[in-house]
């Protein structure tokens, strides 16, 4: 790896720091998805046997010992249960998608443009290297070109496009695992929704049933 880093010289060292920022990146939102992750079955038992003894306080206490975005949620919609469900329930949707999804998403974009610019940084590597390597070819005058005179520019030609993609295709797959966990994240707040609308306003029979613990923290 080190014989590949002098080879390519500047635009390895600025590959190298792409690599290092993307790996940072992804360290960072596994840490917050793993922190948005709650055990919902644990938690939505003991909001709702305060729900149902009318203890709005116990209610709130309990979404306050809990991390992640459903307690999140439940504490929102105790807060404004007197509002009715209707307008409870654009209150919740407003706060998932204006708060929430954002939150969960942010630093997608910077990841994004990791894994796009990669290769194009090792392109143009490829692109310089050649261009060293005609320069050279031109530069013999009909004298006949010795390999080793060759060989280091094409190594910086070879070598960047291979570090551009050896960085952006982990990124690629990355960004690929976490929006598929974002999706998900989407579809259990629409079920905490429903689910803590239907606590708050009984229906008979419940049209939605309490949450499960959800998939495990990576």
């Amino acid at each position: 790896m080190w014989n590949l880093l002098t080879q390519t010289g500047v635009m390895g060292v600025i590959l190298v720091l792409m690599a290092i920022a993307g790996v940072a990146l992804l360290i960072e939102r596994l840490i917050v998805f793993h922190h948005e992750s709650t055990n919902m079955k644990l938690f939505s038992d003991q909001f709702a046997e305060a729900i149902k003894a009318k203890d709005d306080r116990r209610a709130l206490e309990i979404c306050n010992s809990y991390k992640g975005h459903g307690p999140e949620v439940y504490q929102l919609a105790v807060q404004h249960k007197s509002k009715g469900p209707a307008s409870l329930r654009n209150i919740l949707n407003n706060h998932i998608d204006l708060t929430i999804l954002p939150r969960l998403k942010v630093r997608l974009r910077a990841l994004n443009s990791i894994a796009k610019s990669a290769p194009m940084v090792g392109l143009l590597g490829t692109v310089y290297g050649m261009m060293g390597a005609f320069a050279t070819i031109a530069g013999a005058e009909g004298k006949g070109v010795d390999a080793k005179d060759l060989a280091g520019n094409i190594g910086l030609a070879l070598g960047t496009t291979f570090l551009g993609l050896l960085v952006a295709i982990p990124i690629v797959f990355a960004v690929a695992y976490l929006r598929a966990r974002i999706d998900q994240f989407e579809i259990d707040l629409e079920l905490y929704t429903d689910y803590c609308l239907d606590l708050l306003y009984p229906s008979k029979p419940a049209t939605v049933v309490a949450p499960s613990p959800g998939p495990p923290r990576p």
